[in-house]
């Protein structure tokens, strides 16, 4: 006899808390289903979401419904490009275990489906009220260890995620905290086209063909996983309220070389499913029994009937033999995808012998401009213009290096009416790792191109230098009164949602920026400057300029962080979120900065192609 139990809690409390959470321990597991079967025949079930139907009352469909929730299809690392990292394996407790050399740049990638009912995955990423434990996101995900300085200020984007140890989804504020902080800042694909990852042709897709939402995490300075192993464990929610069972990925970060591959012989050879297939196949061997006995030879029938039987158990042993070696090729096939793992590497080293062999150019300017006083103001276009093209190449560091502040910067100010503000050293990207990345050596209208996989998980970079005014760059990248910034860069086309609110940057709700074609800088696009300024921060987060001399954002091949331009003086830097997200074909960015007086200085110009 079913007794049936009324619950009093509402609607809204149980999809807060998580239906099938019979134990009131904030996640579902295997174990519980037994514990709901034992509820069943309780008085009082001593937590309201064993009601796992949501019908009021404990009843033996609780236990069908408790199989309905969402499922995790696919948890793991990628690159910044979208290209999905090689596990070493897995442990036989089931997580999968991933090797990184350092603590940031890659991307956390988690995919899940609608369970057994259709109901659709919830993409709720922040759902906090600090007084409310239960208030909680559609995805939670959870870290072993701190994440970055391990910060207790919920959503800081500029600070770290405390850690949850030992591993635990009670509803506890604490914890409740430590899910919003680290859940907030993952981004939400509900279509291929817009995941962070690629699929085998190359092209933005889903990491599971099963998978309906995805959620990405790019790791960042900010974020940096500690040396070791460090387990994250994740479950998401549907719509209905129905938690999924918890998936777990271990981070290990080491030096050196990846460590070798293993494969999980204990998970895989004790599975009785494959030894019970040859059992049926005994089944058919009563018929060999009524062969002999047709033949009518008492004496023969034993020996006859037994060679045959040998044979088939004899042969019984292949299907055990074939699942295991399908078995070991599952895990086998991340070694392929190993060869991913070098290829930031490569990129850095690369970089610092472009600019210094070119310096001879710029040498030629300056004897142009120091030359006859009278002839500089039919010269000064020549210098005004030529940072103009070569500043949006990566290459154009080369005409300020042989400029250093004395002469030939300062020449055209008396008689020049071209702009005397700070010039660009460097506008280019680098990957979310702070690994400079090389433009494909395609030039449009003098403006280098940088082709990408993915319009989103990379940074903008832009470094500048006193110009003719002598004065130092500015340091703002947002005028919180809605002037103009003294970083100013505009986009052709519109980033993200193209979101008209300004520096829209904050969870709940994260909007993009709006397109300025033609670029211009006007005081009627101040709103778009701001929009697109604010997401350039420092290394607290704040939105302002990173000093080349403190904590600039481009990592260099000696392991160290530098700016990419030796005579730069400023860095600014952005992160291209899912939120900011480029779209396919051709973006022109367009940059520009103010000294501290607010003088403006030359444009540039970089392409970037998404494909």
């Amino acid at each position: 006899m079913v007794i049936a139990v009324a619950l009093v809690c509402a609607a809204s409390s149980l999809h807060a808390q998580g239906a099938g959470d019979v134990t009131c321990d904030g996640m579902v597991s295997d174990d519980e289903r037994g514990d709901l079967a034992t509820l069943l025949f309780q008085r009082n079930p001593g937590c309201e979401a064993a009601d796992v139907n949501r019908d009021g009352r404990l009843s033996a469909a609780d236990l069908t419904a408790y199989v309905h929730g969402p499922l995790v299809t696919f948890v793991g690392l990628a690159s910044p490009d979208g290209h999905l990292a090689s596990p070493l394996g897995r442990l036989p407790s089931g997580e999968i275990v991933y090797f990184v050399n350092s603590g940031l740049g890659f991307s956390i990638v988690a995919e899940a489906a609608p369970g057994p009912t259709g109901e659709r995955v919830g993409t709720s990423v922040f759902d906090y009220d600090p007084e409310d434990p239960r208030r909680r996101p559609d995805f939670q995900v959870i870290v072993e260890h701190s994440l970055g300085d391990g910060n207790r200020m919920v959503c800081n984007a500029s600070r770290g995620v405390p850690a949850v140890n030992p591993e635990s989804f009670a509803y506890e504020q604490p914890i409740s905290d430590s899910i919003n902080d680290l859940s907030c800042r993952f981004a939400v694909a509900t279509t291929g086209r817009s995941t962070c990852t690629q699929n085998e042709f190359g092209q933005a897709g889903f990491a599971s063909f099963r998978s309906r939402v995805q959620f990405c995490l790019a790791v960042n300075g900010f974020l940096r996983f500690p040396d070791g192993d460090t387990r994250v464990v994740v479950q998401v929610r549907d719509q209905a309220g129905m938690l999924s069972p918890v998936a777990r990925l271990i981070v290990r970060v080491g030096d050196g070389p990846p460590p070798p591959t293993f494969t999980p012989t204990p998970t895989f050879t004790a599975t009785p499913t494959f030894t019970a297939t040859p059992v049926v196949t005994d089944t058919p061997t009563f018929t060999a029994t009524r062969t002999p006995t047709q033949t009518r030879t008492p004496t023969n029938t034993p020996r006859t009937v037994i060679p045959t039987r040998t044979p088939s158990f004899t042969r019984t042993p292949t299907p055990t033999r074939t699942p295991t070696m399908q078995d070991t090729v599952g895990p086998g096939t991340p070694t392929r995808t190993r060869t991913n793992t070098p290829t930031p590497t490569r990129t850095p080293t690369l970089t610092p012998t472009t600019t210094p062999t070119r310096t001879a150019t710029p040498t030629r300017t300056r004897t142009q401009t120091n030359t006859p006083r009278p002839g500089t103001p039919t010269r000064t276009p020549t210098p005004t213009r030529t940072p103009t093209r070569t500043g949006t190449s990566t290459n154009t560091p080369t005409p300020t290096r042989t400029r250093p502040p004395a002469t030939a910067t300062f020449t055209p100010t008396p008689t020049s009416d071209g702009p005397i503000g700070p010039e660009i050293t460097f506008f280019g990207l680098a990957t979310a790792g702070d690994v400079e990345i090389e433009p494909t050596g395609e030039i449009i209208d003098g403006a280098p191109v940088f082709t990408r996989p993915l319009g989103s998980g990379f940074q903008i970079v832009v470094e500048a230098t006193f110009g003719a005014s002598g004065f130092q760059p500015g340091s703002r990248s947002f005028d919180p009164d809605g002037g103009a910034p003294d970083l100013q860069i505009v986009a052709s086309e519109p980033l993200g949602n193209g979101s008209s609110e300004v520096c829209d940057n904050e969870p709940p709700i994260i909007g993009g920026v709006p397109a300025v074609d033609p670029a211009e800088f006007s005081p009627d696009v101040f709103d778009q400057l701001n929009d697109f300024g604010c997401r350039f921060v420092n290394g607290e987060g704040q939105a302002r300029a990173r000093s080349c001399f403190g904590d600039p954002c481009l990592l260099r091949s000696n392991g160290q962080f530098r700016c990419a331009n030796a005579f730069s003086t400023v860095q600014y830097c952005g992160l291209v979120s899912q939120n900011l997200t480029l779209p396919n074909g051709d973006t022109v960015l367009t940059v520009r900065a103010l000294d501290q007086l607010g003088n403006p200085g030359p444009e540039s110009r970089i392409v970037v192609r998404v494909e």
